[in-house]
């Protein structure tokens, strides 16, 4: 689909769908109104569009150039208004187009603009709401794929950039949805490092895949004790991109690429075993990230890695009461194979400090307890370094990716101290189950980066409508946009500093 601007009248736009952003009880523009036979105004007037957040009143044109339908989308009251509530109104409001069948649309940014916002950054908002939400996943034999071809933002030139940078953005989060929603027997670690490969060389980052000799060589003994049991080999895939004009530090994004998790001997019910295809969705939206900087030429240097592997009961399986040796020394006390994305993200982090970040930031669907905690609405954040919890709260706010940070108080860390094993990977039953995993991971964390957990067990995929407009059932892509935004001010604030 492509994204473009244009400084022309709303009118004027030769359109299947015009869709026109209101405020609550905001009355529309007179020409558009006008263009439509004085419907979309009565519907105003009457109280049918109250302008409420998503709501959407579709209207016709009259026979004579221009828009041939105009889709009025609600914004709620204008004092609230803001990224997250363009994103939603123009996502929904491009999915009831795609219904309709509509080919090429254009969106009207809301006059005044919602508080604090340039017309660059509503125009960006914009084009992501409607790129997110013509998303689709299908393996159908008669799948169609969306319909719209086009969305034209009308707004001034000065939003090229920022419309140019959301269509970067989707292409990486549209990467990360259909890599995460791919089935176990297509999604599997080879073919998650092929697609890996792939954006590389489609973006121009590096890409390097390490084999089993590789780790064996290398002592990822976390990684080869969850593989055994899989006929599928591992893989552990590190990426790279590097610009001239890098601002900052070195952010190092590591996510858990679990192609398949059944649990191993510690197996899981049946009922929804299928869904553990998304517990690759960290690594996934790693892969999705480095595409979309690459393709943005966000200043900032970038390492990916993500280590991918199954979780199978075969008979070389990690059984409970073994003892693994991770690529830093320490060893692990293996009390459930369930608990098996920890024991992988434990050896990419210490393999992380070659690469000397700043900070490093992980994406894992981890645990059950964050969904407790938190729902579906936020990811749970965890980290030692209240500078680190700060940026990324910001980040999360601006990109619609919400985070919520958990307490990381020593005491914690006693929950993951082992018995046989310098650590276990199992906490005290049902007590604080997300932050001991991140307690858990801490132990691998090499010296120097700041360091971040961010378990998005209940974000990273939907099976039931969330109802925010951009987003579908299906991998969601969380932390491609948290994520960019992220890198986005991290080099901001390198650049001011003059570094």
């Amino acid at each position: 689909m492509q994204l473009k601007v244009k400084t022309s009248a709303p009118t004027a736009a030769k359109v299947d769908v015009l869709i026109e952003l209101l405020y609550a009880q905001q009355a529309p523009r007179i020409d558009l109104d006008t263009h439509v036979g004085g419907t979309a105004g009565r519907s105003v007037a009457l109280g049918d569009f109250a302008g409420t957040l998503q709501q959407l009143g579709l209207h016709y044109a009259q026979p004579k150039g221009g828009p041939r339908r105009v889709l009025l989308a609600g914004l709620g009251p204008q004092e609230h208004a803001g990224l997250e509530h363009l994103r939603r109104a123009v996502g929904s409001a491009t999915a009831r187009a795609a219904e309709l069948g509509a080919a090429k649309l254009a969106v009207a940014l809301p006059t005044p603009l919602p508080g604090g916002l340039s017309a660059a950054d509503a125009a960006g908002a914009c084009a992501e709401g409607a790129a997110l939400a013509a998303y689709r996943f299908s393996r159908k034999s008669d799948a169609k794929p969306s319909p719209i071809v086009s969305v034209t933002v009308l707004a001034p030139a000065e939003a090229k950039q920022a419309v140019a940078r959301a269509a970067a953005l989707a292409e990486g989060v549209t990467l990360a949805r259909d890599l995460g929603n791919a089935p176990g027997n297509l999604g599997t670690p080879t073919a998650l490092a092929a697609a890996a490969r792939q954006a590389g060389r489609d973006a121009g980052f590096k890409v390097k895949v390490l084999l089993p000799a590789d780790l064996q060589r290398l002592g990822m003994g976390g990684l080869l004790g969850v593989a055994k049991g899989s006929a599928e080999p591992p893989r552990f895939i590190q990426m790279e991109y590097a610009p001239k004009d890098a601002k900052g530090g070195t952010v190092c994004l590591v996510g858990k690429g679990l192609t398949f998790d059944s649990g191993g001997i510690s197996i899981k019910p049946a009922d929804g075993m299928d869904e553990m295809k998304f517990d690759k969705c960290g690594g996934c939206a790693v892969i999705g990230t480095l595409l979309a900087v690459a393709k943005a030429k966000l200043p900032v240097r970038v390492i990916g890695l993500v280590p991918a592997t199954e979780n199978m009961p075969g008979a070389a399986a990690n059984k409970p009461g073994d003892v693994l040796t991770a690529l830093n020394g320490k060893t692990i006390e293996v009390l459930n194979t369930d608990a098996e994305g920890r024991l992988i993200l434990a050896d990419a982090l210490a393999y992380s400090a070659r690469f000397k970040p700043e900070v490093l930031i992980d994406y894992a669907t981890l645990t059950m307890g964050v969904i407790v905690s938190l729902g579906k609405v936020r990811a749970g954040l965890m980290s030692t370094d209240e500078r680190l919890i700060s940026e990324l709260r910001a980040a999360g706010d601006a990109s619609g990716e919400l985070v919520w940070p958990l307490p990381m108080d020593d005491a914690y860390g006693e929950h993951v101290k082992g018995q046989v094993a310098d650590v276990k990977n199992m906490g005290r039953g049902r007590e604080a189950v997300a932050i001991a995993a991140g307690w858990f991971l801490k132990h691998f964390v090499p010296e120097g980066p700041r360091w971040a957990h961010v378990d998005i067990a209940g974000t990273a995929w939907h099976t039931k409508d969330p109802g925010l407009g951009y987003a579908g059932l299906g991998a969601s892509g969380f932390g491609v946009r948290l994520s960019f935004e992220y890198l986005r001010a991290h080099a901001e604030a390198a650049a001011k500093r003059g570094r």
